[in-house]
């Protein structure tokens, strides 16, 4: 069928015709037609003497639709509250950029592991989406290492931002003096939870140390014995690792913290290390013997559940409790940030968002999706209903519903020199880091403390941990 429609009809009635046609419902062959029209106008003038017909001959056509604005987004919140959180950071987006159309491709699993899974595979064959949920730190230096994102500078010139969040947060998105990523949390790793009106009842207080979270959970036990004291799941691995992490870091400090994980350390001449193994395995006591089969929010679903007395998690968990078990923070549960000797330190990471190198759609698109997730509008109700902190400082912390990140959030823009990268996605290297993973989740299911201490060692040299996480520094 011809596009084009010739018709003999006075150019006055064309745009009737047009606006109409835009007025009407047509079918889709009519739509096709209407297009373009070809208007045709005849009139008789006298030349010499002699009638004659003049044609004159004018194309018209429809405006265009204006080209859809697409932008292909891979994220991993899919559980409790993250969910709610997602939808709020999108809602955000269509309030800033409502001709934006999102094409959103989440992939279940705690902490991304299958959603890099599946953005690898797209990667390997050329087919990134437009931006993705990368963590800060390691993670993200893969990307950029790989060639697979663009630098940020003028967008952070632009919004000031460096100086909108904390320092160590600035580099942890920071690659080789280039900002790579755009983060819209801060997420607290070591944070304890507790089941406040159990904790009111027998008198504790909340564990700050190791051995007052014994001695907590052995007042539990005699009082409730088929209690769980603390609550664990790890069926994906990296939340021993976590756990582990805040027992090491009693043990050992800020400054050794940082630098095991860097491999500046011989764990096999460590103390602290083997002494928070064996803490590991003591606290192995008092857990739930189902941890092996449990995700991280199925853990913490059991203290919202009251089937457990504390768990061990970061700030996400507190969209867990609050949207997953309906919990009132400083009402039905409580937290404090553990360990907090011998110095009160927070283990952090944050959620971000860049621009693909060969980003499929409009990279000023992307950038508008940027702009959206450094703003207060998305991060506040965003942060609220996920459990994170504001990456930026200049929001005010009673924004926050409740007392737990009000604090958490005054303490680190008091004292941004107290965050530290967790080896989660952050300091360790991405290759090492499911090796590092499974030697923790083995050794819980089946303590042995030399063994596990040389596999770490082992590991350390294999996938040549010093050389990998040299870019970090801190404080």
């Amino acid at each position: 069928m011809s596009k084009f429609l010739k018709i003999v009809i006075p150019a006055a009635l064309v745009m009737s015709m047009l606006l109409g046609a835009c007025a009407q419902p047509a079918t889709p062959q009519v739509q096709e037609v209407i297009k373009t029209v070809e208007v045709v106008k005849t009139q008789i003038v006298e030349v010499a003497g002699t009638p004659v017909v003049k044609t004159e001959t004018q194309i018209i056509t429809a405006t265009p639709e204006p080209a859809k604005k697409n932008l292909m987004v891979f994220d991993w919140w899919t559980g409790p509250g993250e969910k709610q959180a997602a939808d709020a950071m999108w809602k955000a987006l269509a309030d800033k950029y409502p001709d934006i159309n999102l094409v959103q491709n989440p992939v279940p699993g705690g902490g991304g592991v299958n959603q890099r899974t599946v953005l690898q595979a797209r990667m390997t064959a050329g087919l990134p989406p437009d931006t993705w949920q990368t963590l800060g730190g390691a993670e993200l230096k893969g990307y950029v290492d790989a060639g697979q994102m663009q630098p940020l500078d003028d967008l952070y010139k632009e919004l000031d931002y460096a100086n909108k969040i904390p320092g160590p947060l600035a580099k942890a998105v920071t690659i080789d003096g280039h900002p790579y990523s755009v983060p819209l949390n801060m997420h607290i790793q070591n944070i304890l939870y507790f089941d406040k009106p159990l904790f009111d009842k027998l008198g504790i207080q909340p564990p700050t140390t190791f051995a007052e979270l014994i001695a907590a959970c052995d007042k539990i036990k005699a009082a409730q014995p088929d209690l769980t004291c603390i609550s664990q799941g790890d069926k994906e691995k990296w939340e021993d690792a976590f756990m582990f992490d805040s027992l090491y870091l009693e043990q050992a400090g800020a400054d050794n913290y940082v630098k095991l994980y860097k491999g500046e350390t011989d764990v096999t001449q460590d103390a602290a290390y083997k002494t928070a193994l064996e803490n590991f395995a003591t606290l192995k006591k008092y857990m739930n013997s189902d941890n092996s089969s449990l995700t991280w929010d199925q853990a913490v679903g059991l203290l919202g559940q009251h089937k457990a007395a504390m768990t061990l998690m970061g700030t996400w968990a507190i969209g867990a409790l609050t949207q997953g078990s309906k919990m009132t923070p400083g009402v039905d549960f409580g937290a404090v940030t553990f360990p907090q000797k011998p110095d009160r330190i927070l283990l952090f990471h944050p959620d971000t968002f860049g621009l693909a190198t060969n980003s499929p759609d409009d990279p000023e698109i992307v950038k508008d999706w940027l702009r959206t997730v450094a703003s207060p509008e998305l991060q506040i109700p965003t942060d609220v209903t996920q459990g994170g902190l504001f990456a930026r400082t200049d929001i005010d912390p009673t924004k926050f519903p409740d007392p737990i990140r009000q604090e958490l959030q005054k303490f680190v823009a008091a004292n941004p020199g107290k965050l530290i990268l967790d080896q989660h996605g952050s300091i360790l290297p991405a290759t090492a880091q499911p090796v590092y993973w499974d030697i923790l989740a083995s050794f819980l299911a089946k303590p042995d403390v030399q063994k596990t201490i040389q596999s770490v060692a082992d590991m350390m040299k294999t996938y040549n941990v010093k050389d990998g996480s040299a870019w970090y520094q801190w404080p």
